[in-house]
């Protein structure tokens, strides 16, 4: 029977049954795949893990599809967990008279000494004595006073709070080439000079800050 079957294998017939196996095994799974009914593919037909990013069209995968629980921390977002605490800090501070002039609290910036401002005052009256009641801070709670000694000499005093220690600083306030400075401070009391333009001794408002 070999010998007759041998004796039809032709190059067409050879040719002929290997396309159609290649039919059948490659191209025809192919066109069969093309041709699977709607919704014939579900879970079980996927192989796990198989599926890659380009598999999934873009912006497919909505916010109800994905278990939040087993995202991790977006990394910057890790600065935002303080933020919480930021909410009541302007109503706090308002509370305790921040927006209101003059300061009374003594506890709004702190009670310790930890670098805070422990006192301010604007000078707004560049010659007389005064009790100053607008942008000023003591944290003592006692009243801020300026003493006009003379042409440009001044004595301010924060009631109640001990100098003996920290920095003061203090600023020329106003038009005019006129500039002060700090000429000594102790107990709770600070002199402040101010002069103009050519040196001499003359009458100006200022700014005075005290800090740890």
């Amino acid at each position: 029977m070999f010998s007759r079957l041998k004796t039809r294998m032709t190059y067409a017939n050879v040719a002929s049954t290997l396309a159609l196996v290649v039919a059948v095994g490659g191209g025809g799974a192919a066109v069969a795949a093309a041709k699977l009914p709607a919704n014939s593919v579900g879970s079980k037909q996927v192989i796990n893990n198989s599926l890659n990013g380009q598999d999934i069209k873009d912006d497919r995968v909505k916010g109800a599809d994905i278990d939040e629980s087993t995202l991790g921390q977006v990394p910057s977002a890790a600065n935002a967990d303080a933020a919480t605490t930021a909410g009541s800090a302007n109503t706090a501070t308002t509370a305790n008279g921040l927006s209101a002039g003059a300061i009374n609290n003594p506890n709004v910036f702190g009670t310790a000494a930890l670098g805070v401002v422990r006192a301010y005052a604007w000078n707004s009256s560049a010659s007389a004595n005064a009790t100053l009641t607008n942008y000023t801070y003591n944290r003592s709670g006692g009243a801020v006073n300026v003493v006009h000694n003379s042409a440009g000499d001044y004595t301010i005093t924060f009631a109640g709070l001990n100098l003996s220690a920290g920095n003061v600083v203090v600023s020329g306030y106003g038009g005019g080439a006129t500039w002060c400075k700090v000429n000594s401070w102790g107990s709770s009391s600070i002199g402040v000079l101010c002069f103009n333009s050519a040196g001499a001794p003359t009458d100006s408002r200022w700014t005075i800050a005290v800090t740890e």
